[in-house]
């Protein structure tokens, strides 16, 4: 019954899911660089702009394989095709929240 919920919550947890070999290195930036990397955009953003996906948190650099999102008017780059389902399924979860 442990190995049952365990499994569960992994399989609920997107970012647990993330590991290296879905992440080439020279897309990725290194723990700590272009920590301001925005999790949306007004408008698709150009090859090479570094980007933080909404779903995992990685900080990437925009490239022609990334795959984008439209929600409440921003657009949201991601940074593996594993994200973006997750994103589309609850996009409220992992959208930017309004400010007043």
């Amino acid at each position: 019954m442990k190995i049952l919920l365990l499994a569960a919550a992994l399989a609920a947890t997107p970012a647990l899911a993330h590991d290296a070999d879905h992440h080439p290195p020279s897309n990725h930036a290194a723990k700590n660089d272009h920590k301001d990397a925005p999790r949306s955009f007004e408008k698709q953003p150009p090859e090479g702009t570094w980007a933080r996906c909404p779903v995992s948190g990685d900080v990437f650099k925009v490239g022609k394989e990334t795959q984008f999102e439209t929600y409440a008017g921003r657009v949201y780059a991601f940074c593996c095709d594993e994200c973006k389902p997750d994103f589309v399924k609850d996009p409220a979860k992992f959208a930017d929240k309004k400010t007043s």
